[in-house]
């Protein structure tokens, strides 16, 4: 008899280093786990793993259940904190009823969800259907395992994906996106002017697609108005930018390294910068915000006008673009992730979300426009498409049934921004009727992410009853 709980699976994969594109140790624990359950077992080169597992007796002839989960994580740490994805798992730290990472992403996205399907498969009082469970990597970098996965070994045309946040939603849509670099060719030269490093930090951040309407700010953003008020008190051209690393996080931090012609008419400036940057502070999470200057080394440093040119891409449209007609919720954006100074380059990446992927194409032209102006380059790559299921579904009907039973509350259909693994899963297996799904998690993608115990173990009840009643 299987004893263990979803948490103590929970555990065994927070041990694992799992950052997208390192799942290859996640990938031989899923086949270990299936072999040593007796279930059909299969991995492919991108280390997805698909698991099946026969029907109870007496449900034999009913159709299988897929459910779906990925099992990389964004990984991102506060400043200072000494951590090496590639090889270290996480920390776990419980208190009370949240679960956290000490100083690092949790990875709730989506060991819960993996942690719930292993516990279903392991759980031997349980009488399901057939069950089919895909477990996809490298999610977070642009749904590249879901992308490459045969679907011919999946049957079953109904679906529960559990890569949500909020027990009390059943996901039935979701955005399309794209991703976007664009790279900006500088030369530098030494200079003899007084040299400084202007560094922010402390923001809240999240997910760029779930967090994105909520007023958190952008570093990159924040520090082009910075440089720009600055550059209205001296000459200023810049030296080096970087901030951020994933490009579905709204970036927390950015340093810019400048030279000034007049230096004592920065640290005159100082504390006007400073006001500046809180009185952008709109949500409440960010008002930790810091700001530091330091005098620095001279270093080679761009030409005015090539500083000009990374002040106009700081400059661009950003956040949610476009709203959902008589909604609080965002219909089209775009968050400018990262930036690196790079072998004499300005590298910008940048995510793109919208349901309409005409919009997303939109911003795409406008943005290779933009870049032949300032005569820079861009790629665009790891398009995916939206998704939008019926509503009144049965797969719908009988989550809010389950949920029922096992709350005694009601679950919500609801279409969300963020973009998940159910469009592209659909595409591939026509007739599929899903659902996504999850517990109470917040701050995705930030070093803040935490977890609801009791909705993480409320849930595992729920799939339960789900398995029990579909």
């Amino acid at each position: 008899m299987n004893t263990k709980t979803p948490l103590d699976y929970f555990k065994e994969i927070s041990a694992i280093p799992r950052a997208s594109g390192n799942e290859a140790g996640m990938a031989a624990y899923l086949m270990a786990f299936g072999k040593a359950m007796g279930l059909s077992s299969y991995t492919d080169a991108h280390h997805n793993v698909f698991l099946k597992k026969e029907a109870s007796r007496g449900r034999e002839s009913e159709p299988p259940v897929l459910l779906q989960a990925h099992t990389d994580m964004v990984a991102e740490k506060n400043a200072g904190v000494k951590h090496d994805f590639a090889t270290e798992g996480i920390e776990l730290v419980f208190e009370g009823n949240i679960l956290h990472a000490a100083g690092t992403t949790l990875g709730a996205d989506d060991g819960f969800g993996v942690a719930l399907i292993l516990h279903a498969l392991a759980d031997d009082t349980l009488s399901p259907p057939p069950l089919e469970c895909l477990f996809t990597a490298s999610e977070e970098v642009g749904l590249l395992g879901a992308t490459g996965f045969d679907y011919s070994h999946v049957s079953a045309r109904r679906m529960v994906n559990l890569d949500s946040t909020g027990e009390r939603e059943v996901i039935v849509g979701c955005c399309g996106g794209m991703r976007h670099d664009l790279s900006l060719p500088v030369e530098t030269a030494k200079t003899d002017c007084p040299c400084f490093s202007l560094t922010l930090g402390g923001l809240c951040g999240g997910h760029s697609g779930e967090d994105i309407h909520k007023g958190r700010l952008n570093a990159h953003v924040v520090m082009g108005k910075l440089l720009a008020a600055l550059a209205n008190k001296t000459s200023v051209r810049l030296a080096s930018l970087s901030g951020g690393d994933k490009d579905n996080a709204i970036p927390r931090e950015c340093e810019a390294h400048f030279a000034a012609e007049n230096g004592a008419a920065v640290l005159a400036a100082f504390p006007v910068l400073r006001t500046l940057a809180a009185s952008l502070i709109a949500a409440e999470e960010d008002k930790g915000l810091t700001l530091t200057l330091a005098e620095i080394p001279a270093e080679p440093v761009m030409s005015e006008a090539d500083t000009a040119k990374v002040l106009s891409v700081l400059s661009l449209p950003n956040g949610v673009l476009e709203w959902k007609e008589g909604h609080t919720m965002p219909a089209l954006s775009r968050n400018l992730a990262r930036i690196r100074t790079e072998g004499g380059k300005l590298n910008f990446g940048f995510s793109s979300r919208c349901p309409d992927f005409a919009k997303i194409e939109g911003l795409k032209n406008d943005l290779d426009a933009f870049a032949a102006k300032i005569s820079g380059t861009t790629r665009h790559y790891a398009a995916y498409p939206g998704w939008e299921s019926p509503a009144d579904a049965p797969v719908v009907r009988d989550w809010q049934k389950a949920y029922r039973a096992v709350a005694g509350a009601e679950c919500v259909p609801t279409v969300i921004h963020a973009g998940l693994e159910c469009g592209i899963i659909s595409g591939a297996l026509p007739g599929l009727e899903a659902i996504s799904v999850g517990g109470n998690i917040y701050d995705l993608h930030t070093p803040a992410e935490r977890m609801e115990l009791d909705s993480f173990a409320r849930m595992a009840e729920v799939l339960r009853e789900y398995l029990k009643i579909c």
